[in-house]
């Protein structure tokens, strides 16, 4: 088993360094986090407004809500690529070191040249929502990176020394910004005389819409799981590989969303909101360890780590067990950590698939909502029993393992006391 340790390590920590220097990853994973709280406002009130049950409906159409509901999803949820465009620009542009706000700045301006628009009328909400989102993506990681590279090579109006850096940026920007605007407009007229239309259909068409029926199924999101929990694992945290599959899973639920807005049946099984019944209590599926250790522990230390790590695992935190049981590259309790998950994923996987627990709405509830409460918020009280079955099946799994590491803490206490 020690060998097998040592082949993981090998296998994964070049991967886990090399995907941690990205510099784009990491913008992307910090865009979706401070986007959090527009992205759940806009689920609820979506929620809220098209939920099916007869006297809700009734209830918000006679005073009004049913409007201030879809109001505030039209400004979140409806346009959320927006959002993305502008925060992801923004800190993609600082991670490379060069002016943010100019970056961002010409990131909006080379995307809206490239969103068909309605002349001094309007731009299509369609490609502002989640169907943009790829394409926002790719603007903006390529407007910076193209500005850095003008930069670099001092292609820009310099300004002599003493003048204010504000007036420096605004001049600094300009070359960049004509390049942009040529390149675009150049991109989106050759573009325009194909069958393709715009920029947003050839995204939408051959890569968003591919990558998410790969993506989002179920041997694919079961393999991205195993991998993010081998990294945490091996010290790197997971996210650095699950927030790959971020802007899929967030556009499988707004799809989630439209169609029950419709009253028709809901497309996707796989949405952000699946993650809560994936592994309980974080990576690796720790909550019935630690529900262990805090009840049936014999062994003084791991009852008070059980008493510590309790409250952050019932919120989705489980470092305090990764690294105080520990489980990070303790070879014993790998089969577990990665069983636990494979075990969740498919049973929640083909409980929806049969029907048994209904589809999730597309809300997105985070995920550090205590289970029971998080499911019900996902979907309904089916959801809910999901995870209540889930966590038992967590303490199945971990409880021999469990057994095993409680004796050797009690005879290395005794060991201990002995001397």
């Amino acid at each position: 088993m020690e060998k097998y340790i040592k082949k993981i390590q090998t296998l994964m920590m070049p991967l886990a360094n090399k995907l941690s220097t990205f510099q784009f990853l990491n913008a992307l994973g910090r865009t979706f986090q401070i986007l959090l709280p527009i992205i759940i406002i806009g689920s609820f009130a979506a929620l809220g407004a098209f939920i099916d049950i007869p006297a809700w409906q009734s209830f918000i159409a006679n005073n009004g809500m049913g409007t201030i509901f879809m109001t505030v999803q039209s400004v979140t949820l409806s346009i959320i690529a927006l959002y993305v465009l502008v925060v992801l620009s923004y800190i993609y542009a600082n991670e490379l070191k060069i002016n943010a706000t100019s970056a961002s700045m010409l990131a909006v301006m080379a995307f809206l040249i490239l969103t068909p628009t309605e002349l001094y009328t309007s731009i299509p909400t369609e490609w502002l929502g989640y169907q943009g989102l790829l394409g926002v993506m790719i603007v903006s990681g390529l407007v910076p990176l193209l500005y850095k590279f003008l930069l670099d090579k001092n292609i820009y109006i310099k300004m002599p020394k003493g003048v204010p850096s504000i007036v420096e940026d605004s001049f600094g920007s300009i070359i960049p910004a004509f390049v942009i605007i040529v390149i675009t407009v150049t991109f989106s007229q050759i573009i325009g005389k194909t069958s393709f239309g715009n920029f947003h259909n050839i995204v939408y068409s051959l890569i968003q819409q591919p990558l998410t029926g790969i993506g989002l199924s179920y041997p694919s999101y079961l393999f991205i799981a195993l991998l993010s929990s081998l990294l945490m694992f091996c010290g790197i945290h997971g996210s650095v590989i699950s927030g790959l599959l971020t802007p899929l899973t967030m556009a499988a639920g707004a799809e989630n969303l439209v169609a029950l807005a419709a009253g028709e049946p809901l497309p996707n099984i796989i949405t952000t909101s699946f993650q809560l019944f994936t592994m309980p209590g974080g990576f690796g599926g720790t909550l019935g360890l630690t529900f262990l250790l805090l009840f049936s522990a014999r062994s003084k230390r791991l009852k008070s780590l059980g008493k510590i790590s309790f409250v952050p695992a019932v919120f989705g935190i489980n470092e305090p067990l990764i690294f105080g049981v520990p489980i990070l590259l303790n070879p014993l309790l790998l089969i577990p950590y990665l069983l636990t998950p494979i075990i969740c994923i498919s049973v929640s996987y083909f409980s929806i698939l049969s029907g048994l627990v209904p589809r999730l709405s597309g809300v997105e509830v985070n995920w550090t909502i205590p289970p029971v409460i998080s499911g019900f918020l996902a979907q309904g009280w089916q959801a809910a029993i999901l995870q209540v079955f889930l966590i038992l099946i967590t303490i199945v799994v971990w409880y021999p393992f469990f057994k095993i590491i409680d004796r050797q803490a009690v005879a290395e206490e005794e060991i201990s006391i002995d001397k």
